[in-house]
């Protein structure tokens, strides 16, 4: 476990305050709205890492996911790749999704915004983002 003197505690801390105001996609998005809420992004290793619950309560059959990067002055970088999988998840299931891409090592930026793009079900029906990035999740990379 990384240990923090009292000056870099404080200073994470205002990291994220200034994020909450730079970032407002941080808020968690309105119960029932997303039918998959990412609940943490992680770009280690050359891998991503997206963890995740179906909200929807019906069978997931697939999704996708996009992702940002911001750094240190809040500019955005978009990954060059969706991140996908077909997928049997059961209608209230939590998944860890891993992608291994070389592409990730290009993206190492202090933060990363995973939002959900499209979500088809195993009945047929689907959801698709309507631009908001409602569905998201900005975790602080290290």
């Amino acid at each position: 476990m990384r240990q923090y003197s009292n000056n870099s505690l404080i200073q994470i801390l205002v990291v994220f305050a200034a994020a909450s105001t730079v970032f407002p996609c941080m808020a968690k998005a309105q119960s029932g709205s997303c039918p998959i809420q990412p609940i943490l992004v992680k770009n280690i290793n050359s891998q991503i890492a997206i963890e995740f619950n179906s909200t929807a309560g019906k069978p997931v059959a697939s999704y996708r996911f996009a992702l940002k990067f911001f750094d240190h002055a809040g500019k955005a970088h978009s990954f060059p790749l969706s991140l996908g999988d077909h997928v049997h998840m059961s209608a209230h299931g939590r998944r860890t999704s891993i992608w291994e891409t070389h592409l990730a090592q290009q993206f190492l930026y202090p933060y990363v915004q995973a939002f959900l793009q499209q979500v088809a079900f195993a009945d047929g029906t689907s959801w698709v983002d309507d631009g908001s990035h409602a569905c998201s999740i900005v975790s602080v990379q290290e």
